[in-house]
């Protein structure tokens, strides 16, 4: 019966914990510097990622340089994230990061779902013996791959794993 009893109480407990959370929809100041941490974050990725590929090749001015402009987008995002940290926003940067990661995945489906269609309107055209339509379809596959490509990469320097299991 005590058992019982402590139960209840602290699941009352719980829901009068979780009633009294509100969330406060984001003033446009608060949007406008979010998309401002968002860019940052994203410049701050593309740097690193030109550092690793510098790196690679064996260019070192280039990769200091780049490291350099990392470490001041970095700087950015910082005084981004006191900023919004102090309009009440929690744990902007990880909201930033989860948001280009989003938009990211985002894209790519959008450039999965033009790609199939693209591909079935060639072979629609296949069919109907429309060579000029099946022709101009194939040069938007191929333009469509790219912007896969350029997509994928995009959301890779950006953090996105497993993109193929998010993209289906």
């Amino acid at each position: 019966m005590k058992r019982i009893a402590l139960m209840v109480t602290g699941i009352l407990f719980a829901v009068a914990a979780f009633a009294q959370t509100t969330t406060t929809p984001a003033t446009p100041v608060e949007k406008a510097q979010m998309k401002d941490l968002r860019k940052d974050v994203r410049a701050y990725d593309n740097q690193k990622a030109d550092a690793k590929a510098a790196i690679k090749k064996g260019d070192m001015a280039t990769a200091k340089a780049d490291i350099a402009n990392a470490k001041a987008d970095k700087a950015d995002i910082k005084a981004d994230a006191a900023t919004l940290k102090s309009e009440g926003v929690t744990h902007p940067v990880k909201k930033a990061d989860k948001e280009v990661k989003a938009v990211d995945v985002k894209e790519t489906k959008t450039a999965v779902a033009n790609l199939k269609a693209d591909k079935a309107a060639e072979q629609a055209d296949v069919k109907s013996g429309n060579i000029a339509g099946a022709q101009a379809e194939q040069k938007a596959i191929k333009e469509d791959r790219k912007d896969l490509k350029k997509d994928v990469r995009e959301a890779k320097r950006d953090g996105v794993k497993h993109l193929a299991r998010k993209v289906k």
